[in-house]
């Protein structure tokens, strides 16, 4: 399972906040639209923290100033995105010639950026520039994307080992009598509290608290 997926559908927005002229104030909103993945790199905000992201306004404040407060020129982006982004818009002729940096709002993601394992491929000119502007093939990028497909691998094999064992345990109920049935059901208790804290991470590393349904 990799949750850096590019999606392979255009995002339609369906959070509806009213007028904030405070931009920060959208980004619980942004949260829940985006699923809670950066819009570039895909990197889900439970890895790091809620507080490594913040919010990227697609077109630069320094360019489109009257967009500053606007919900649909806001997109959830990691800090580290959101750094190197910084105040790009491509000139006309770029634009023309496929040289821009896409949104799954606006572009369907898959057709410009995919995953292949840890490392992010082009398949558009627009994915060119997504990659090489967010260097999001730079090699710690890469290295944090491995340790976290690593740790997912992980919970899903301890998951299946736990339910297995569980399965054993609870077979074994019915005929249990005396010290040996309570013997079995702390067993048993202990390895359902176990089975909760393996799914707990396994949603924080692929971001699957909110699924981008709920509103606020």
């Amino acid at each position: 399972m990799n949750p850096f997926w590019y999606p392979e559908e255009r995002l339609t927005r369906r959070q509806t906040p009213g007028h904030f002229s405070d931009y920060r104030r959208y980004k619980p909103y942004l949260r829940v639209e985006f699923k809670r993945q950066c819009v570039y790199c895909r990197m889900p905000d439970g890895v790091r923290g809620e507080d490594t992201f913040g919010i990227d306004h697609y077109r630069p404040v320094s360019l489109f100033p009257s967009l500053l407060c606007e919900y649909r020129n806001l997109f959830y982006c990691c800090n580290g995105c959101n750094r190197l982004k910084r105040d790009f818009w491509p000139a006309e002729q770029e634009l023309a010639a496929g040289l821009f940096l896409p949104n799954p709002c606006d572009h369907t993601m898959s057709e410009h950026l995919r995953y292949s394992g840890s490392r992010v491929m082009p398949e558009s000119r627009a994915g060119e520039v997504a990659i090489n502007l967010l260097l999001l093939n730079d090699d710690s990028m890469v290295g944090y994307r491995e340790f976290v497909l690593r740790s997912i691998e992980r919970c899903l094999a301890r998951e299946q080992e736990v339910l297995e064992t569980l399965f054993q345990l609870e077979s074994r109920l019915i005929e249990a009598q005396g010290p040996q049935l309570a013997e079995l059901r702390l067993n048993i208790n202990g390895l359902r509290v176990e089975l909760a804290a393996v799914q707990a991470d396994f949603e924080r590393l692929t971001a699957k608290q909110l699924t981008g349904e709920e509103s606020l």
